[in-house]
């Protein structure tokens, strides 16, 4: 338990020592139904010193750090008056999620729901007020059943029920591969970060092109550079590493838009891959 904080520690020491006014947090993604605002919440850096690799040989050492960001997304339907949230922040002074929203003349009781990846200090974090109510009064907040179990059993999560417990009343759980109307979210399992880690799938509409489906990954990566050409480092906060560069090798095999929780702001890249004569694939990333 000890190890699991000081990790997290690091991380938010990180963030606080990168925190600087960010006048330019919102980046609009926008498509005939719906428009993606990207807010960075927290400016953040990884230390290099946070990744392992999974491989007994493995011969590439981390850089010192690497660029990173806690980004939150925000999702307006044009068709409806539902704003809903990709997770919540941290809910720290220095957050900037709140700040962002009234910046785009959001109130915090028209956002109609929070769809959480996963239960960590900087996802449900923003999930209350500094006096302990529910930042949102308004909405549904949903969370798979499996990361929900989890979370209750696990006693080293169990101080983030300060968050979960007051919006108890909105609590709704998700089961996987259900698409959750009218929002267009289908909860997917990627576990490894936390047992019932969800990646939220959706499809959009284009004009003059194809669909395209876009995946809002939560924290399958934390240092995009290195985990995505190199799938096999884990965090070190990855409840199961083994599972964790599973998933991740399976929704970059699988799968090509990405929003992230933690990669460079504004969090949004596409895969790229390449087949290997050995038949495995090299991985690679841009920005959209």
């Amino acid at each position: 338990m000890k190890k699991l904080l000081t990790v997290i520690a690091a991380i938010a020491a990180a963030a606080q020592i990168t925190a600087a006014p960010n006048p330019r947090g919102v980046v609009n993604f926008s498509y005939p139904e719906r428009d993606i605002y990207s807010i960075q919440d927290q400016r953040m850096t990884m230390p290099g010193t946070l990744f392992r690799s999974l491989l007994p040989q493995e011969k590439f050492r981390p850089g010192k750090e690497y660029a990173a960001s806690l980004n939150v997304f925000l999702i307006v339907d044009k068709s409806s008056e539902n704003n809903y949230l990709i997770d919540a922040g941290y809910g720290k002074s220095s957050s900037e999620l709140l700040p962002q929203l009234e910046n785009l003349k959001v109130k915090p009781e028209d956002i109609t729901a929070v769809f959480i990846t996963h239960i960590h200090p900087d996802h449900v974090g923003g999930l209350t007020t500094e006096d302990g109510k529910p930042a949102f009064p308004k909405a549904k907040i949903y969370i798979a059943k499996k990361e929900y179990g989890e979370w209750l059993r696990d006693p080293k999560r169990k101080d983030l029920a300060k968050h979960i417990t007051p919006n108890q009343n909105n609590l709704v759980l998700l089961d996987y591969d259900e698409e959750v109307k009218p929002f267009g979210l289908t909860p997917l399992c990627y576990p490894g970060h936390t047992p019932g880690h969800t990646v939220y799938r959706m499809q959009l509409k284009q004009d003059g092109k194809a669909d395209k489906t876009i995946y809002f990954v939560g924290d399958i990566v934390h240092a995009a550079s290195l985990q995505i050409p190199r799938p096999q480092f884990c965090a070190r906060f990855d409840m199961s590493p083994t599972a964790a560069a599973k998933s991740r090798r399976d929704l970059m095999r699988d799968t090509e838009h990405w929003f992230g929780a933690h990669i460079m702001f504004p969090g949004a890249v596409r895969i790229e891959r390449q087949k290997t004569k050995s038949g495995a694939f090299k991985f690679s990333y841009k920005p959209e």
